[in-house]
């Protein structure tokens, strides 16, 4: 069997898409076998049945895919970051890497399309992130524009938020590689598994704010960002006051383990010291993405450009170049 080639990340609380999701990967891969999934899999005893591991893809239906089951019991979770971070470790190797949420969908050959959309980048330390357009159960995808990941505003927090902005009807309109970015979304990233070994999670944090505190993490290191420039992976997202399952709805500690992270987050986004390695790198300065992204943390401002997704490459670094 050849060796395993993209490592696939993914967090699940309590979540019945779960098993749909891994079956959509892998049913519509053109290389499962090249495929190794790690599961933080955070579930009760009364999840078994509905996501529990007997709901997942198993046997002849893994088409040579791995899975990796991390299985923790929900009443013991810190937040998503913390189950990232455990996911992180079932990495044995492969010399990429994708984070996604567990309530995906994808088209046929995604696994070969999103490689070579990576490789459209012609950049060894190219990150591809955006937030994928939606998707409606069971498999109906929203197909109609190709997204840029943009800057929206700063909230209350000093946080700032992202959000997909419509920018190329699609595929009319579809650009011939992957547009430079700014920015990272916890729910598609590709790239070298090298990020891993250089930017691993932060378990510290809990949900919000997560984005910003990586992609800052991942530039000062000398990572780049690009949009996707195909439609290839789809979200579930969930509107609020749907009956969904959440970590801070089953947790009364959430709001405790919320302030910490954020703390924590603000004080990176003004420079101040994390003890390594969840502080800044040191290949680029935060002043140098400041300057090149338009976004200042200071002064809570943003570039007509990061508003609209749009950025020139980025400056060179001091990082060594390197695809694994």
């Amino acid at each position: 069997m050849p060796p395993k080639q993209i490592f696939i990340q993914i967090a699940s609380y309590r979540d019945p898409e779960l098993a749909a999701t891994l079956s959509d990967l892998i049913s519509k891969a053109h290389r499962p076998e090249q495929l190794r999934i790690g599961i933080c899999l955070q579930i009760n005893p009364a999840d078994q049945t509905s996501c529990g591991q007997d709901s997942l893809p198993h046997g002849e239906t893994l088409r040579g895919a791995e899975l990796l089951i991390d299985e923790v019991a929900a009443s013991d979770s810190h937040g998503v970051c913390w189950a990232r971070a455990r996911t992180q470790q079932l990495w044995s190797g492969e010399p990429f890497t994708l984070q996604i949420d567990s309530h995906m969908r994808c088209i046929d050959g995604w696994d070969v399309e999103l490689l070579a959309s990576w490789q459209r980048c012609n950049d060894p330390r190219a990150i591809l992130s955006c937030y994928p357009n939606a998707f409606s159960p069971p498999d109906q995808l929203d197909q109609d524009f190709l997204p840029l990941l943009s800057a929206l505003h700063f909230d209350e927090q000093g946080i700032l938020r992202l959000r997909g902005f419509n920018s190329f009807r699609y595929p009319d309109e579809c650009p011939k590689a992957p547009l430079p970015s700014a920015f990272v979304a916890a729910g598609l990233l590709f790239g070298p598994s090298s990020l891993i070994d250089e930017v691993p999670y932060d378990p510290q944090l809990y949900f919000y704010g997560e984005e910003i505190s990586l992609a800052l993490r991942l530039w000062t290191r000398g990572f780049n960002f690009y949009n996707p420039d195909r439609l290839l992976l789809f979200h579930l997202y969930k509107a609020a006051g749907q009956d969904h399952i959440t970590h801070w709805a089953d947790h009364s500690d959430w709001s405790s383990l919320n302030q910490r992270s954020l703390a924590r987050i603000q004080a990176l986004l003004q420079g101040h010291d994390i003890e390594p390695p969840y502080g800044l790198g040191e290949a680029r300065s935060l002043q140098s993405y400041e300057n090149w992204s338009g976004v200042c943390f200071s002064t809570a401002t943003l570039s007509d450009d990061a508003k609209l997704g749009r950025f020139n490459l980025p400056p060179a670094s001091t990082a060594a170049a390197g695809a694994g």
